[in-house]
């Protein structure tokens, strides 16, 4: 598997991680996790556990983006080696979206975020280049 590949597990992997810290967010912020409705009860967080759950919404609104981008570039033929320098900016520029993300850094998130997108045209440009 390419390096490429595997920053998509990693990124859903960190996704599954922040659930995980989202939902004992929850518990400290309110006593308890509601099961039975839980979107209810992400709607009325604040703070940290607000803004965790959010990272981890924009984790699985983006993560499809990216895994396209890869996928597209594997079948276009783009190197390995060529394809591991944009997914591991992306990778690297996520990790700091979502520490900008939990201390309230909107600015920096937002230029990050940017930096995600680029990540992204940077593997199509590749794929193009070569198409």
């Amino acid at each position: 598997m390419t390096p490429a590949f595997w920053c998509i597990i990693i990124l859903i992997i960190v996704n599954y991680l922040l659930a995980g810290l989202g939902g004992w967010l929850t518990i400290k912020q309110t006593g308890r996790f509601d099961i039975n409705q839980p979107r209810v009860q992400e709607r009325a967080l604040t703070g940290a556990a607000a803004r965790i759950k959010s990272a981890q919404a924009n984790g699985w609104e983006i993560i499809p983006v990216f895994a396209i981008c890869i996928f597209i570039a594997h079948l276009a033929g783009v190197p390995e080696e060529q394809a591991a320098l944009p997914a591991y900016l992306f990778l690297a520029t996520r990790l700091l979206y979502i520490l900008c993300y939990a201390f309230k850094l909107s600015p920096w998130r937002s230029l990050i975020f940017f930096t995600n997108i680029i990540a992204c045209g940077w593997l199509i440009k590749m794929a193009v280049a070569l198409g």
